[in-house]
C-alpha cells in the first residue's frame, strides 16, 4: 500500500506514514513503532489548546444611534427650554440654599416655614437688584446709541489717521447716528424681552425650589428606598449630601468675592467721576457670575460709561484698564485662594459649556452653566466609573 502523507496544519508538521512493515506496525518519519495508534500519528492530543477571546463584533449601527440620540438630546432641550429652564433653576436654587434651612431647622424651625423665610430673603433681594440695576438701566440704555455713535466716531477718526485710512472711513457719520439709535432700540427691546422671560423663569423655579426645600429629604429618602443594594444607598447619600455641601460652599465663595468686587468697582467709578457709581459696581458684580463673558461685559459697558462721562477717552481708556487690573487679581489671586482647587473647573470646559448653553438657551443657559459643571463634576467625584469625566472637568 503505498504512503499517505497526513498533515496537522494546527501546529504539527507534515509527517510521513508508512505501514509497509511487517510486523503490522507503523513507521513515523523512519522510525518504526510497533503497535502505534493512528492517534498517535495524528498526535492532536499533544497540542496545546489556544484560547481565543470570542470578539464581539461591534455593530455597524452603534455609532449613528448615538449620534441620532445626541441630536434628539439638544432638540429636546432647545424645544423644551420653557419647562426645563425653570425646572432646573429651582434645582440648583434648592441645592445651594437645602445647607441654610438645615441650619435653620436645627434651631427648631419647622422645614417648610425655614424655607419659606429663605424664599421670602431672595424675592427681597431679587426687587433690591430690580430697584438698584433695572430701573436705572433705562437711563443707561437711554443715552446708549449716542455713547455708541461717540465710539465710532473716535474709531473712524483713528482708521482716517494712517496713509489710506480715509478711502476706508468714511467722512460723514449722519448714517452711522442714525444706525446707532436704530441699534440701541433694538438692543433695548431685545433686552426687554429676555428680561421678561428670565422672571417668568425665576418666579418659577422659586415655587419649585420653595417645594424642594419644604419637602426636606423626602426624595432622598425615596431614592434610598428604591434602591436594591445597600452599597448603593449608602453611595447615594454621599454623593448627594456632597453636592449640597460643596456647590453652596462654592457659590457662597464666589458670591463674597463679587460682592468685594462690586465695592472696588464703586470705588474705581466714584474715583473717575461716573454718576450712580454704586450701581456699576452691583451691574458688574452681577455680571461676574458668568465666567469670560461676564468680565468682558462689563469692560464694554465701563468702557461706553468712560466715553460718556469722563472729560477724555484716555481716561475711558484707563478706567477699563483699572477694572481689567481688578479682574486679574480676583481671577488669579483671590478666586483660586478662596475657591480652591477642590472646586476648580476646567476654563476650556467652561467656556465651550457657556457658549453651548448660551447658544441653547440664551442668557439663562449661561447662567446654569456653571452650576451644572459644577453638580456633574461633584457627582463625577463621588461614583465609580466615571473618573474620566471628573478628571476631564477638573482643573
Amino acid at each position: 500500500m503505498p504512503g499517505a502523507e497526513l498533515e496537522n496544519t494546527a501546529a504539527i508538521p507534515r509527517l510521513t506514514v508508512d505501514e509497509t512493515g511487517s510486523d503490522g506496525g507503523v513507521a513515523v518519519a523512519g522510525v518504526g513503532v510497533a503497535a502505534a495508534p493512528v492517534e498517535f500519528v495524528l498526535a492532536t492530543a499533544e497540542t496545546p489548546p489556544v484560547a481565543v477571546a470570542a470578539a464581539r463584533p461591534r455593530s455597524r449601527g452603534t455609532l449613528p444611534m448615538v449620534g441620532m440620540f445626541v441630536l434628539m438630546l439638544i432638540a429636546g432641550l432647545y424645544f423644551g427650554r420653557a419647562v426645563l429652564m425653570p425646572v432646573l433653576f429651582g434645582i440648583v436654587m434648592a441645592v445651594v440654599l437645602t445647607p441654610i434651612v438645615d441650619k435653620l431647622s436645627r434651631f427648631g424651625i419647622p422645614e417648610p416655614v425655614a424655607a419659606a423665610l429663605v424664599m421670602l430673603t431672595m424675592v427681597g433681594s431679587l426687587v433690591l437688584v430690580i430697584e438698584v440695576l433695572v430701573i436705572p438701566a433705562w437711563d443707561v440704555l437711554a443715552e446708549l446709541p449716542v455713547q455708541v455713535q461717540n465710539l465710532l466716531a473716535e474709531l473712524l477718526r483713528w482708521v482716517r489717521s494712517f496713509r489710506f485710512g480715509s478711502l476706508i472711513a468714511p467722512h460723514d457719520t449722519t448714517d452711522l447716528t442714525k444706525q446707532a439709535a436704530a441699534q440701541g432700540l433694538n438692543i433695548t427691546g431685545a433686552l426687554l424681552q429676555i428680561a421678561q422671560g428670565l422672571v417668568v423663569s425665576v418666579v418659577s423655579a422659586m415655587v419649585l425650589a420653595y417645594f424642594l426645600l419644604s419637602s426636606g429629604d423626602m426624595f432622598l429618602t425615596k431614592l434610598v428606598r428604591v434602591l436594591p443594594i445597600f452599597r448603593d444607598k449608602v453611595r447615594a447619600v454621599t454623593v448627594v449630601r456632597t453636592v449640597q455641601r460643596d456647590v453652596a460652599t462654592y457659590f457662597a465663595s464666589v458670591a463674597m468675592i463679587n460682592t468685594g468686587l462690586g465695592i472696588g468697582v464703586t470705588l474705581l467709578t466714584w474715583g473717575f467721576g461716573l454718576p450712580m457709581p454704586w450701581f456699576w459696581g452691583a451691574l458688574v458684580a452681577l455680571l461676574n457670575f458668568v465666567p469670560y463673558i461676564g468680565a468682558g461685559t462689563s469692560a464694554l459697558l465701563l468702557l461706553l460709561a468712560g466715553m460718556a462721562f469722563t472729560d477724555s477717552t484716555s481716561q475711558a481708556l484707563l478706567l477699563v484698564t483699572c477694572f481689567v487690573g481688578i479682574t486679574f487679581v480676583e481671577g488669579q489671586l483671590i478666586n483660586p485662594m478662596l475657591v480652591g482647587k477642590r472646586l476648580a473647573l476646567n476654563h476650556t470646559v467652561v467656556f465651550v459649556a457657556l457658549l453651548f448653553w448660551g447658544w441653547l438657551w440664551g442668557v439663562g443657559g449661561m447662567l446654569l452653566a456653571v452650576p451644572l459643571l459644577i453638580i456633574m463634576k461633584k457627582f463625577a467625584d463621588q461614583t465609580p466609573g466615571w473618573e474620566a469625566v471628573a478628571e476631564f472637568l477638573a482643573r
